[in-house]
């Protein structure tokens, strides 16, 4: 995305759930407005992360005569020094989706590989220590459910948060979660995935900047990445079919010591370069050793072994 684009999201008022009531009392200003905030939080030659939702592959849909109906909402927190939290909208609000189609050992073709939803946002703030993510997937089993009225039902529930310190990503998590769980009588619907993702700070890859992360269990497994929102540069995604061999390059130079990240979904996706994807394993997290830079300078190739999507994400370091 980028500053502007990440400002734009942010503002946006369309957004699942909101009404204008919500937009003023969580204090969502015009684009321009909220490009000036987010430039505020710079500091030094740090960037924003945007953490954002890449793809979601369906182990069991849990229905037996048919295909599931998969909704999700994730609810974003950000710990500062010591554990304390605050409502922040600019870091990201509670978001979802609604029922989608899908059976057993399949991909969830609703979530964009060329537009992925972006689920929270890190700052480059020193006191920022950790990024906790609520992923919840249910298959719906009950009533139909009704995302837009539960998303709101969370975030009237998240507009109720003091903007004051708090302690523990939990204090914001447990009502807003509480609140989109009992809209959707969420205890008729099966759980794929209901649980926390930590992204800390660390000393090497900060908050796993340039890398795909995913939340695996037996039932779904679901895939995001953490783009530098100044710097990493996104290839694709491309459609593959069987026998089609494509170049990956990027207008950046692949430096020793950047960041690659490969993702596919469909059929295998053959790279000598850096590993094949698979239906098991559709990511690659490659850090470039400066003795494959020549080698890299035109691209490396990937070969499709069938109909599938790839998507690439380079970040310099």
């Amino acid at each position: 995305m980028g500053l502007d684009d990440i400002a734009a999201t942010l503002a946006d008022t369309q957004r699942i759930g909101l009404n204008e009531e919500l937009v003023k009392k969580l204090g969502i200003v015009s684009v321009e407005a909220t490009r000036g905030r987010l430039m505020a939080q710079m500091e030094g030659d740090g960037s924003h992360l945007g953490v954002y939702l890449l793809s979601t592959y369906v182990v069991d849909d849990t229905d037996f005569w048919g295909d599931g109906e998969i909704y999700w909402w994730t609810i974003p927190v950000l710990t500062r020094t010591g554990g304390s939290v605050r409502r922040e909208p600019l870091a990201g609000i509670p978001t979802g989706a609604p029922p989608h189609k899908v059976g057993s050992l399949e991909w969830m073709t609703n979530i964009s590989l060329a537009n992925p939803t972006l689920l929270a946002v890190i700052p480059p703030e020193d006191d920022v220590e950790s990024c906790v993510l609520r992923v919840a997937f249910y298959d719906d089993d009950g009533a139909a459910a009704d995302l837009p009225k539960a998303i709101t039902a969370g975030l009237e529930a998240y507009a109720e948060i003091s903007s004051a310190s708090l302690t523990g990503a939990e204090q914001i998590i447990r009502p807003v979660r509480d609140a989109i769980y009992k809209s959707l009588r969420a205890e008729q619907d099966d759980i794929l995935v209901d649980q926390d993702v930590t992204l800390r700070r660390g000393e090497v890859v900060r908050f796993g900047r340039g890398m795909i992360g995913s939340v695996i269990n037996a039932m779904a497994r679901v895939y995001y990445f953490v783009k530098d929102e100044a710097k990493t540069e996104q290839f694709g995604p491309i459609a593959l079919h069987k026998g089609q061999i494509e170049t990956v390059k990027f207008k950046q130079k692949l430096a020793g010591g950047g960041r690659l990240a490969l993702f596919a979904r469909g059929a295998d996706v053959s790279c000598q370069a850096f590993g094949d994807l698979t239906t098991d394993l559709p990511f690659q997290n490659r850090v470039i050793d400066t003795r494959q830079e020549a080698s890299l300078e035109q691209g490396f190739s990937v070969a499709g072994t069938g109909a599938a999507k790839l998507i690439a994400f380079y970040t310099p370091p």
